[in-house]
């Protein structure tokens, strides 16, 4: 009979691997074999058990375990952080262990275990005891549990984390070891003074191919699956601002670890799960496990204690503190201007640093040409158009979507040709200056970096999440100093850009906010009309709102057959005309003269004469949906179906739809019906 004396001095032996002063919980499951005798079925005997706080619960334990002598009964071979045997909570080994089977424990002359006991006749089981600190991952696949267990031939299955041992000293109930007096075996400790270890003792234990380090496959593709920028779009409005600044930061600040645990919490706290939160920190600066072969096997255990200690308490305190820090208080408006310095020239008279702002043009106006112009001129020093200095070159983030890679490169190779120039470079550690000859230059490689065709919406929270991780990493670690995004329309998204709130709210102070934060210019091509208007900003296609948000903005229009009137329209600067001529060249070679008042375009004569009822010709261009027209123009009698139109303007079929019968009402285009039922719209 197992006396409580036995119970107790077991228990002293097998809290050996969980470390003198190590807290957490176990567990002792049993197995209840008369159970599995009588449904016939293996898994209904088996019982987990309650969870047991170690050591406050040590008479519990003792309690719990002469309850069940008549029952097999097992032992966690790990302490858990929270009352769950899972292996991404266990805490860290003080020993390594091993379900022998058959393997005699006198014949590990190699590494001969410090606790050895008989489970059943011929059946054995082992502890290797750490002499003082811990076995860090230890139990992890591929490290030194798994590979004791592959050398000395023991049971391939019983090295992980959440194994269980059978407790020492305990009868076995197993039917097949059923004496013929009807009794059953005791297991018997065989040694408990054996030698302890060190964890570089272990280091000559032979490696296990194929499994070193790696995490459950299930976990690690839940991790991968997870769609970070989506996630962080969904919950960042509940997050303080010091977490959502933290998801972004460029440089580490403070004490990193408490950093880590702080975002963790956050992330946590609005309801990420354990994958969502690995997969978002992982990428931060405050990542202290980055590099390290157990790096997400850390990041899941402080994100699983983390989501541990949750609670809806702590949900509402952080969603309460959110709002709070976004509600400054006033300052005095002296104090509040006294250190804002003058808007510093990315390019003279062009465009300053952090602003906003437009190329718009009418159609076949160059206006992509004039924004790669200003990426490539940017990017390399050289003068924009050939005329405007570059104050402060850097880096430059070039996202287009309207047109394909072939075009881009034609476009690119005439441009570049005329940025090749003669350059001066001062020699390093000496007053020496440097002559650099076109030759060195030749090479198409600017400090540019491309997104073409990659279906950016910058109406979207993760497309602008993206943009905000981009800008904060910049290009080879140097900060971007222009954004050209190529162009509004294509890369609205479903809003209706005729809406004033919608564009503001959506697209224009999102991207005056990321603006500011990193200190960028950002330049957006877009389409105008050529409805008369006292200022070209008001030509614009779209909503009222695109000209109000406008600082730093350039306007083509035709002027004559070959020449362009380019306006420029600033915040900070007194702006210009200018006609650009010389274009139709194999190379880009633009030309640019100040414009005078005899460049004026002369009406001729019944030009503003109309019948009644006739529409003014460049209303159709002007209108929202002008763009629409003309891509219906340049589809030529073929003429586009609904879904291409909604598809070319990355919106919703439905609004897509609305847009065309306006200007089937307005007679500005025609419709046909198609065999399939679909309508093709046509140019009136």
């Amino acid at each position: 009979m197992t006396t409580r004396a036995q119970v107790e001095q077991n228990l002293r032996l097998i809290s050996r691997a969980w470390g003198r002063k190590q807290s957490g919980y176990v567990f002792f499951p049993y197995i209840d074999r008369q159970a599995q005798t009588d449904s016939g079925l293996r898994k209904k005997g088996f019982h987990e058990g309650p969870a047991f706080r170690w050591p406050q619960d040590r008479e519990k334990i003792v309690d719990y375990a002469l309850e069940h002598t008549h029952h097999d009964l097992y032992w966690s071979t790990s302490l858990f952080e929270y009352p769950m045997r899972r292996e991404d909570v266990a805490m860290d080994e003080h020993s390594l262990w091993a379900d022998l089977d058959a393997v005699d424990p006198h014949t590990l002359d190699s590494y001969p275990p410090t606790i050895a006991w008989e489970s059943s006749p011929g059946r054995y089981q082992a502890l290797w005891v750490a002499g003082s600190g811990d076995f860090q991952g230890a139990s992890w696949p591929g490290n030194e549990n798994q590979r004791m267990t592959y050398l000395i031939g023991a049971d391939a299955s019983g090295w992980d984390s959440v194994q269980l041992l059978r407790m020492p000293g305990w009868t076995n109930h197993k039917p097949e070891y059923k004496g013929p007096d009807g009794k059953y075996p005791v297991g018997k400790m065989l040694w408990s003074d054996g030698p302890l270890y060190h964890p570089g003792d272990f280091s000559d234990l032979p490696e296990v191919a194929g499994v070193s380090g790696q995490l459950t496959d299930a976990l690690e593709s839940d991790i991968d699956a997870v769609d970070r920028l989506q996630t962080i779009a969904r919950v960042r409005l509940k997050m303080t601002r010091r977490a959502r600044e933290m998801l972004t930061a460029r440089e580490v600040s403070g004490d990193r670890s408490g950093q880590l645990w702080y975002l963790i919490r956050a992330l946590a706290d609005v309801g990420c799960s354990v994958a969502e939160i690995v997969a978002i920190v992982r990428e931060t600066v405050w990542n202290k496990f980055s590099g390290r072969s157990d790096e997400l096997r850390r990041l899941i255990l402080e994100s699983s204690k983390a989501i541990a200690q949750r609670s809806e308490a702590t949900t509402t305190k952080l969603e309460s503190e959110a709002d709070e820090e976004d509600r400054k208080p006033p300052q005095r408006l002296g104090h509040l201007l006294a250190n804002i310095k003058r808007p510093r020239y990315i390019i003279d008279r062009i465009l300053t640093e952090g602003s906003c702002g437009f190329i718009a043009g009418e159609p076949k106006c160059y206006k992509s040409w004039v924004g790669l112009d200003m990426a490539l001129s940017v990017s390399t020093g050289a003068p924009f158009l050939g005329t405007f200095r570059i104050e402060n070159p850097g880096p430059v983030l070039y996202i287009q979507e309207e047109d394909p890679p072939p075009t881009i490169k034609s476009r690119s190779g005439k441009i570049w040709s005329s940025k090749a120039t003669d350059k001066l470079e001062l020699v390093p550690d000496s007053n020496d200056i440097l002559w650099l000859p076109p030759e060195r230059e030749g090479e198409f490689d600017p400090q540019v970096n491309a997104y073409i065709q990659q279906g950016v919406v910058v109406s979207d929270e993760a497309w602008q999440l993206w943009l905000d991780e981009t800008l904060t990493k910049g290009m080879d670690g140097e900060a971007y100093k222009l954004v050209i995004i190529d162009t509004l329309m294509m890369t609205a998204g479903d809003v209706e850009e005729t809406r004033a709130q919608e564009m503001t709210t959506k697209i224009f102070k999102p991207l005056k906010v990321l603006a500011r934060k990193h200190n960028v210019a950002l330049q957006v091509i877009h389409h105008m009309g050529k409805a008369d208007r006292a200022r070209a900003g008001q030509r614009m296609l779209g909503s009222v709102a695109n000209h109000a948000w406008s600082e730093d903005s350039i306007y083509l229009s035709r002027s004559g057959l070959s020449d362009i009137r380019m306006e420029l329209e600033s915040k900070t600067s007194p702006g210009g005309l200018f006609r650009i001529g010389n274009l139709n060249n194999l190379r880009w070679e633009p030309e640019l003269t100040p414009w005078r008042k005899e460049d004026d375009p002369t009406p001729s004569e019944g030009q503003n004469q109309r019948s009644p009822g006739q529409r003014k010709a460049s209303t159709v261009r002007h209108s929202p949906n002008g763009v629409i027209v003309k891509m219906i123009d340049e589809a030529g009698p073929a003429g586009l179906t609904t879904s291409q139109v909604a598809e070319a303007l990355k919106v919703s079929r439905s609004t897509a739809h609305k847009r065309l019968a306006k200007l089937l009402d307005e007679e500005s285009i025609t419709r046909e019906m198609m065999e399939n039922g679909s309508n093709r719209w046509l140019r009136k």
